[in-house]
């Protein structure tokens, strides 16, 4: 009989997702003076998703805790 086993919950989920998206934006538009605001919003974007996770990772669920990665 299989047994469901939780990682991440969607919070964790989306955090990931977000992340790469936006850092991949930040990346493509780094080069272009044109495309600077949108850079600097998305470096920021960057900025509060990170202090997202370092709350939530102290603050989440059980399984997006940082005591739980041991």
């Amino acid at each position: 009989m299989s047994q469901r086993v939780l990682v991440w919950d969607v919070p964790t989920r989306v955090f990931h997702w977000l992340l790469v998206l936006s850092f991949a934006g930040a990346y493509l538009t780094a080069e272009s003076e044109l495309d600077r605001d949108i850079h600097v919003v998305l470096g920021y974007t960057l900025l509060g998703l990170l202090a997202f996770r370092l709350l939530w990772g102290f603050f989440g669920t059980r399984y997006a805790q940082f005591r739980s990665f041991l």
